[in-house]
């Protein structure tokens, strides 16, 4: 049966499905199996949320793999996978071997590249079962070989037989480029995966090193669970807000300033050594009666630092979609701003 053409994403899917297809109408087993290996990569790959195209083709696979396991229920090398196992490895080991005759014999032509490259695909097959090191040691040799002598071919030199630590070839090294289409995309595929992998891995512990800050400091809440009220989603410590429904509004009376806990652990805002004086301005302030008038703030250093940290934490927080948390912390660093006071 026809099948969709595989997704860019996921193109080294691409030369298990052409393996399969070359052996379907003569070794049903290799062909069930290599496409069985094509599903799994292509769900390895994107664990996910899947493209239309991407779905469509597991899709697919999935009813000729079980559409197949139904008309072949008496054939142990699709039923069993130990008899599978037993009978690709030996045929994989049969290409392999006569690959190794060819190029013992310098006979280096496009048959003995397709024997080498197919033993390689075959071994790629067999990893869904498990790689012994001999298996896996010839698998990656095989790639080799086929790649190796298509360049010479290619370029009009005269390979070499034997491994690449055998005479003229010790020491050569082999550019990517060097080797087929399939291999490029899956190497290429795997380094981008890993790339993405660090990038997560770096961002995770960036936001833990602000979190453990943000805890650390504490904001000297109380460390009570009424008073700190219940946890949100992110694990930051929960900012107190001024009215019941979580609105975001500013208070009429300034909440009295909480003392900076100094225990051992705790971050300490950076104070400069030399002394500075206060920092002082003109702005509406709001009396006890609710009428605006204007007024004189003197800020310390160290209550600009904690604005700025406030500011810091709440920058976090919306990096995290935590709306709720952010207004806390914009609320402390406005009050402070505003008032001189949280």
């Amino acid at each position: 049966m026809p099948f969709p053409p595989v997704p860019p994403e996921i193109k080294p899917v691409a030369h298990l499905m052409k393996l399969a297809e070359e052996h379907e109408a003569r070794n049903i087993v290799v062909a069930y199996w290599a496409r069985m290996a094509a599903c799994r990569l292509a769900l390895k790959m994107v664990p996910g949320k899947k493209s239309p195209e991407v779905t469509g083709l597991i899709g697919e696979i999935l009813n000729w793999l079980e559409k197949t396991k139904q008309e072949n229920k008496g054939n142990d090398g699709i039923t069993n996978e130990t008899a599978a196992q037993a009978l690709i490895e030996e045929y994989a080991l049969n290409l392999f071997s006569h690959a190794e005759k060819q190029d013992a014999a310098e006979i280096f032509n496009k048959n003995t590249v397709k024997t080498f490259y197919t033993a390689g695909m075959l071994f790629d097959v067999l990893e869904q079962f498990s790689l012994s090191e001999d298996l896996h040691e010839k698998q990656k040799y095989a790639k080799w070989k086929a790649a190796y002598i298509h360049n010479c071919l290619k370029s009009g030199e005269r390979p070499q037989p034997g491994p690449p630590n055998s005479g003229a070839e010790e020491n050569k090294m082999i550019h990517i480029s060097e080797l087929p289409e399939e291999e490029q995309q899956r190497l290429l595929e795997e380094k981008r995966k890993l790339q993405e992998e660090l990038d997560r891995k770096r961002k995770e512990d960036e936001d833990q090193e602000i979190l453990g800050q943000m805890n650390e400091f504490g904001n000297g809440l109380p460390k009570s669970a009424d008073a700190q009220g219940p946890p949100n989603n992110m694990g930051f410590p929960p900012a107190n807000t001024s009215s019941a429904d979580n609105a975001f509004q500013f208070p009429k009376y300034s909440p009295v300033s909480p003392n900076i806990p100094q225990q051992p652990g705790s971050v300490t805002p950076n104070i400069p050594t030399t002394p500075q004086g206060p920092t002082t301005y003109s702005l509406p302030s709001i009396t006890n009666d609710g009428t605006p008038t204007t007024g004189q703030v003197s800020l310390s250093p160290e209550q600009i630092q904690l604005a700025q940290k406030y500011s810091k934490f709440a920058t976090s927080a919306l990096n995290h979609d935590d709306v709720k948390t952010a207004v806390g912390y914009l609320q402390k660093a406005l009050n402070l701003l505003q008032f001189g006071k949280e």
